[in-house]
């Protein structure tokens, strides 16, 4: 999986990163990391050694989505002036189009499924 470096993360989430285990490479534990904005509160955890994670919404401390995120291929992070995001890509066996999270100036994600859906 190819992932931006850790201190990337931390920047585009303004926090520090808190890994499940201290002793070994963030590469190869859960790392966490969030941000608040406007009384939304976005989650990000995700593995790079197993290619999963999880998103999860919250407005103030009510939950509003979790999405569980599995064969995850890239993260990267786009920045446009006044505008950031994180962007997961996935494999195109999933058949989904790439989740992404933007952080800045608000919290807001676009996800979908790459299939043309017929009924």
């Amino acid at each position: 999986m190819k992932t931006p470096e850790l201190y990337e993360l931390e920047y585009l989430f303004e926090c520090e990163a808190k890994l499940s285990d201290d002793a070994i490479p963030w590469q190869y534990t859960s790392v966490s990391l969030q941000i608040i904005r406007n009384n939304i509160k976005a989650v990000f955890e995700f593995e790079e050694a197993s290619r999963c994670g999880k998103l999860s919404l919250y407005f103030e401390t009510e939950g509003i989505s979790n999405y569980c995120l599995e064969n995850i291929s890239t993260i990267h992070i786009k920045r446009e002036d006044n505008y950031e995001c994180l962007i997961l890509e996935f494999d195109e066996e999933n058949f989904v189009l790439p989740l992404t999270l933007q952080t800045k100036p608000s919290i807001k994600t676009f996800w979908g499924t790459s299939l043309g859906l017929k009924r």
